[in-house]
């Protein structure tokens, strides 16, 4: 029950310090602008939005569904990057190493915390783009495929992303990963193979191309064939790796406490 109440106080506060962040929202409204642009400006994609009613609900909803995963976990990864070294700049990671509590909770609900308050202005963007498809199609189920489909496509990635910007930031300087991040995110999720070795059409990775195209038959992402159980092992294994992250930075913290 004390770890419950630790993890909860963490999550909290630094839900609620991320979330208050001007530039978090700046930055997010930005890239949505950017990739709004770059979408109408794709021949036929204007025509094809006001149009939405023709088109299959299940696969609209995925298609939103994978356009908001293209470029936004990037800045998810860059927003979350500083939580960690900026409380450990300022000595507020000794102060609360002294405090009774599990630090692995707290860990979790800094690293859970800060990474839902930077998917909220994602999850509006999103809202707005899924009530764009029902008033087009008068078609409530949308809704619900919306959940669906972002639970199991975007979620996991998200989480998995959160957990890289936690834990790496931690041992390498915060702009080092935050360029080698925006490299990895085109080379292993958005590269289509061809004569460079990519991890874009594996299971591991986060962009979601094996859950959309095993559990709902389309993607957008550089993964031409996936069955329901290549969707799930894709989808398991980044959970299983987002908290094996954490619990390794959480050991890694605590032995540099004891050699303290």
């Amino acid at each position: 029950m004390y770890k419950l109440a630790t993890f909860y106080g963490a999550w909290k506060y630094e839900f609620r310090m991320q979330v208050r962040r001007p530039w978090l929202w700046i930055t997010m409204g930005l890239i949505e602008l950017i990739m709004l642009g770059f979408m109408f400006r794709t021949p036929g994609v204007l025509d094809l939005v006001l149009h939405l009613k023709n088109a299959p609900l299940l696969a609209t909803t995925a298609y939103w569904t994978n356009l908001v995963n293209y470029l936004l976990p990037v800045a998810v990864a860059i927003m979350i990057a500083d939580r960690l070294p900026r409380d450990n700049r300022i000595h507020v990671q000794e102060i609360l190493s002294t405090l009774p509590g599990s630090s692995g909770a707290r860990l979790f609900g800094k690293y859970l915390g800060n990474t839902f308050a930077t998917l909220l202005p994602i999850v509006i963007f999103y809202l707005l783009g899924i009530l764009v498809i029902f008033a087009q199609t008068l078609n409530a189920q949308v809704f619900l495929l919306a959940i669906m489909t972002f639970a199991t496509i975007v979620l996991p990635g998200m989480l998995f992303v959160g957990a890289i910007a936690t834990v790496v930031p931690a041992l390498i300087w915060v702009p080092v990963f935050q360029f080698l991040f925006v490299g990895y995110w085109f080379w292993g999720n958005l590269y289509k193979p061809r004569g460079i070795p990519t991890i874009s059409d594996t299971i591991l990775t986060p962009a979601g191309g094996y859950m959309s195209r095993g559990f709902f038959g389309v993607t957008v992402f550089p993964v031409d064939r996936a069955n329901a159980f290549q969707g799930l092992a894709s989808m398991v294994l980044l959970l299983v790796l987002s908290v094996l992250l954490i619990l390794a930075l959480n050991s890694y913290q605590r032995w540099q406490q004891a050699r303290q």
